[in-house]
């Protein structure tokens, strides 16, 4: 899912700024810069506050492309897969799993996929990887993963992007003046 925002004030910046060399250039560039990181953060708090996940895991799946001079645009991003939905355990009992994806709603049954056999079980793999798996036919082996939404869903959930984007173009409207400000004072 993509959203652009729009920088409102960029008339009157380039007004002021007309007389200094690359001087909008530099304060587009700035504003930008400035914007995602504050909007990368935000994005991480209220995804954290919506869903049970660490801000580190979603930390290490964003990323972020600056504007430069050249382009004057930046983005975020988040490809992720989806996550094992062992992360997300709740609790176990003998006779079921409970996981809890949203802080909000309560924890869910772990019923499993209707292609696959048997009720789903917590194993842990010879590699230590501790899961959530269920059988996918009557013999011992294969076993499947079971997984929930990625953390790109999870950004991309109208709760989230709905909020980045009204956070985002506050920013923007508030960093462009602020980054005009700061370009001429280093100019008089």
């Amino acid at each position: 899912m993509q959203h652009f925002l729009e920088v409102k004030n960029l008339e009157l910046a380039q007004n002021m700024l007309k007389t200094i060399p690359n001087g909008i250039e530099r304060a587009i560039t700035g504003t930008i810069n400035r914007t995602l990181s504050k909007v990368k953060t935000e994005i991480k708090n209220k995804a954290t506050s919506e869903y049970n996940i660490k801000k580190s895991d979603i930390e290490s799946k964003l990323s972020l492309t600056k504007a430069t001079f050249s382009m004057l645009r930046g983005t975020i991003s988040a490809k992720t897969p989806r996550l094992a939905l062992s992360k997300f355990l709740a609790s176990q009992s003998k006779n079921r799993i409970k996981v809890k994806v949203k802080k909000t709603g309560s924890s869910k049954i772990v019923k499993g996929k209707n292609e696959y056999i048997g009720k789903p079980f917590i194993a842990t793999m010879k590699n230590s990887h501790k899961g959530i798996f269920q059988r996918k036919n009557n013999e011992k082996f294969p076993i499947k993963q079971l997984y929930t939404i990625g953390i790109s869903e999870m950004l991309g959930s109208e709760n989230v992007s709905s909020y980045a984007v009204e956070k985002g173009e506050k920013y923007l409207d508030e960093l462009l003046l602020k980054e005009v400000e700061r370009i001429l004072k280093g100019y008089i």
